[in-house]
């Protein structure tokens, strides 16, 4: 994991022009809006079969436009925020040039994961009903924070040093904690 941690750190270096922030932008969001949760609509698909209860359509309706809306909001805060406080992207091509911790990283360490968790919760419920909505919500939660634990979170100390550990110690990892909030940015 160092060494994938090590490579992504050379993009780092490299140029983060409009232009490259517009692709990335757009890949990763082709990636994670589309295509991600077109495998997950596979996978549970091929695991149906297996007992799976369901709740009244309305009820589910309700969930999903929920879910979809904060999913959403918070993928679209967090970006804004990578952007113009970090001047870079969610990828891991065009990354941010500074450690975020103010707004949505206030929260958590990953308010990317948790918008697209909550994202791919409702993606499901739509399209197939609250169990795949719990479906995709945990494979989204597995396939985000191995990825986020193993490779992003070395990636970042290599990158920010002791002032990401001071970052990691008061924040977070996903699931915001509202009664001890980030102690960092004060």
């Amino acid at each position: 994991m160092r060494k994938i941690a090590d490579y992504i750190v050379q993009f780092h270096l490299k140029d983060s022009s409009l232009a490259r922030k517009i692709v990335s932008l757009s890949c990763g969001a082709m990636f994670f809006l589309l295509i991600l949760p077109a495998l997950f609509a596979v996978i549970y698909l091929a695991i149906k079969e297996i007992y799976f209860f369901g709740l009244n359509r309305g009820v589910e309706w309700i969930v999903a436009v929920l879910s979809l809306i904060f999913g959403l909001a918070m993928l679209i805060w967090t970006t804004v925020f990578q952007w113009k406080i970090g001047k870079g992207t969610p990828a891991p091509n065009v990354p941010t040039q500074k450690l975020i911790v103010s707004g949505p990283y206030r929260l958590c360490r990953n308010p990317i994961e948790l918008g697209a968790i909550f994202y791919y919760l409702g993606v499901g419920t739509v399209f197939f009903g609250i169990m795949a909505g719990i479906v995709f919500f945990l494979l989204g939660l597995m396939i985000g924070s191995s990825y986020h634990k193993f490779v992003e979170e070395k990636e970042l100390e290599l990158r920010f040093g002791n002032e990401y550990t001071k970052y990691k110690e008061t924040t977070p990892f996903l699931f915001p904690t509202f009664s001890n909030r980030n102690k960092y940015g004060k």
